[in-house]
């Protein structure tokens, strides 16, 4: 699993435009990269683990404006950005977590970024 987002990383880099991915190997988080409207985030969790973690993390620093657990996305509002997060299952044990936040129109990555570190840092503790 480690060889797969060593591989992505070497893929992502260039694509990146600015802001290099920082590529981390715990047990829980597989890739990170920050671009200039959103973060991506790969866990190595089950969907329904960081779903959870996602619904709860931005309950806590905002509020759910919408919900479709089918579709993988959940709609927010944190600290004035409307914020989306999407969920995609790229393996049978690893998930994709992409967060997007805007304000005015504008990207707000600092605010997408401390909901992915958020969701990272609660799917540790579940």
């Amino acid at each position: 699993m480690k060889k797969i987002g060593l591989l992505l990383a070497c893929f992502c880099l260039p694509l990146c435009g600015g802001c290099a991915p920082v590529l981390l190997a715990t047990g829980v988080v597989v890739g990170y990269a920050v671009s200039r409207d959103s973060v991506l985030l790969d866990l190595d969790q089950p969907w329904d683990r960081v779903w959870g973690a996602a619904q709860q993390e931005v309950s806590e620093q905002g509020r759910v404006k919408r919900e479709n657990p089918k579709r993988g996305r959940l709609d927010a509002r944190v600290e004035e950005a409307d914020v989306v997060i999407v969920l995609k299952q790229l393996t049978p044990s690893t998930v994709r977590v992409v967060v997007r936040a805007r304000k005015n129109l504008l990207p707000k990555v600092d605010v997408a970024q401390k909901v992915a570190l958020g969701i990272q840092r609660r799917v540790e503790r579940l």
